[in-house]
Order: structure tokens, then sequence, then C-alpha cells
């Protein structure tokens, strides 16, 4: 096997949310820590979709934003092509790879400068990373773009507040597109579109996968939405990941607790008569999540080992589950 493109290793991510130091010492708290990722690691390869699923708040954004290099990790590191994004010891090569690197947003109604026109708002990229200088050249290859995601070359001239939603997330493509990346981190791409706008989004963004040879991190909360994108999945709880498995593997047998629980709450669309069960509970509060197990409040499973000691992940041919339960051969197949 070829190496992957990326490599995410233990990943994390810890935010101080203490109150201001006087009224700490006033009111004699101690230092407040959220821990929003914890000991994250997976592997992208090249022309694959991974994605991360999981509830709000479960830490799918914040990997995202420090994959991308938007957010610095408290620990752990993110390799592209080899290079750590977050070791400055490369600067030409960190400048080399930053151009391969793309994001898009979840809502393309705040993610696009409402002063800019279409075109400089594309073309941005292109003149940022000095990939043409010829103002001609960078105003067809604008056109060039729009075209490839659905939309005319003279939109160009139009601002984002005349397109619809839908319009506007296919203009954050094109985009991201511009400067010819390899790596496109998605978050929530369509979770701010109609349903009809989604499926449109989604089979452009996998005819673009075919034709220009993008990896993706995929981002979502819906089921549904990444069983159409993705080839592995990887679902978080309270900032952890708790299993990771091909997609397939996962929808027909999924292993962990919590991916079964919101498997069971996705609609029945094929009319097989299987029941709805809605999610139970809340994720807890990730400045003081409980011991052991950060599920076994919400888990039908949990035991006394579940309530003390945290399960590490375990790797076998049908891939990556972090549960004492799947351990212990206590959750029937």
């Amino acid at each position: 096997m070829s190496e992957p493109l990326v490599t995410v290793r233990n990943l994390s991510r810890t935010f101080d949310v203490s109150k201001p130091w006087l009224n700490r010492m006033i009111e004699r708290e101690e230092k407040r820590f959220l821990r929003a990722v914890q000991d994250v690691s997976f592997t992208i390869g090249r022309r694959e979709t991974f994605a991360l699923v999981g509830e709000s708040g479960s830490g799918k954004s914040t990997v995202a934003n420090m994959v991308v290099g938007l957010l610095p990790p408290s620990g752990g590191s993110v390799s592209i092509e080899g290079v750590d994004i977050w070791k400055r010891d490369d600067q030409a090569r960190l400048r080399t790879l930053r151009k391969k690197i793309q994001m898009i947003f979840q809502s393309p109604f705040a993610s696009l400068n409402p002063r800019w026109r279409v075109d400089r708002i594309i073309a941005e990229p292109i003149r940022a990373f000095g990939l043409m200088r010829d103002n001609a050249a960078i105003e067809a290859e604008v056109g060039r773009l729009l075209k490839t995601v659905g939309l005319d070359p003279a939109d160009g001239a139009k601002y984002p507040h005349e397109f619809s939603g839908g319009q506007r997330q296919r203009i954050a493509i094109a985009r991201a597109l511009s400067s010819k990346p390899e790596f496109i981190v998605c978050d929530e791409p369509t979770s701010a579109l109609d349903v009809s706008v989604q499926a449109q989004i989604l089979n452009l963004m996998r005819d673009l996968q075919d034709e220009f040879g993008l990896t993706y991190l995929f981002i979502s909360h819906n089921l549904a939405v990444v069983r159409h994108m993705a080839t592995r999945i990887g679902v978080m709880y309270l900032g952890r990941l708790v299993e990771v498995a091909p997609a397939r593997q996962m929808f027909q047998a999924p292993r962990h607790p919590y991916t079964r629980m919101l498997l069971d709450a996705v609609p029945d669309l094929e009319m097989s008569g299987r029941a709805r069960k809605p999610v139970d509970g809340e994720i807890p509060n990730p400045i003081t999540p409980p011991a052991g197990c950060p599920f076994n409040p919400r888990c039908p499973l949990a035991n006394g080992r579940c309530r003390t000691e945290m399960p590490a992940p375990v790797s076998d041919a049908y891939g990556t589950v972090a549960c004492h339960a799947v351990a212990e051969g206590r959750l029937a197949a």
C-alpha cells in the first residue's frame, strides 16, 4: 500500500475556559479546562474520503481546524505528504504544501466576503499563491472554475447576496479548487442547505473528486450524507475516536454501542420495517467528563469496569474500536 496523504497522530486540543484571574481569586475557584479533542489518530489515503461523525460537541470541527492549519494543537501531530504542518523548521516545504490544502466551510452565507465580487473571491487564492500573474489568464481560469461547479462565467461579476445558498456553496467550492489542491477539508458543507440542494452539492463533490483526484476529510453529523460520500468513517464521542471502519462495514455491522445508537436513529428510507429509535441522553459536560469510558452514562452495556477504566482502541481486520463490551465479547454481533 502507498503511504497515506494525511497522518494524524495523538491529536489533542485543550481550551482554557477559566474565569478571569481576579474572579477566581475572589470566588476561590481553580482554573477550568475543556478537553475538546483527546488522542485522536487516523490516516487518509490519496483519493479517499474519510468522514468524522458524531453529535454536536464531539470535537469534529476542532479536529478539522487543526488538520487544515487554522487551530494549533495542544499535542500530537498532523503530517501531510510526510510534512508536519505544525513544525516550522522547513518553511519552503510548508509554503509549497499550503496551496495543496483547502477548506469548504459550513455556512456559505458567512464564508464569502459580501463586499467582493465572485470573480475576486475565486481569484484570491490564485493571486495569493502566485499561480498566475496575467489578469486575462486569471479571468479565464475563474470562468472555467465557475463552469466546473455548474455556474455561468458571467456570474463572476455578481456579489454573493445575489445567489441562493446552494449557489454560494458552489462558489465556495470553486474558490477551494482555484489553488489546485490535493486535500480538501469539508466541515459540514451541506448542513446549512435545503435537503433537495444537499444532494446536488454532494454529487458535485463526488464528481470533482473523480475528475481531479481529490482527497477529502468530511465532517458531518448526518449519517445519510456520510454513507453517500465516505470511504471510511470515524465516530467521535466527547473528543475521542470510539470507532473507525470502512463505510460498508460500519453500516452493515457497527460495533461500538454509540455507533449503533446513531445508526438506529437514522430514518428507514428503504422501508425495511426496521424500528427507528431516537438517540437517548446527551453528551456530558466536556469540562467535567465522567470517569472511565465517556459513553458509560448512556451505554446499556456499561458495567463496573466501564465506569472506572478508559477503554484503549483495539485494531483488527474490521477496523478500530475502543469499547470494553466489544473487547470482552459482551456486545452481540
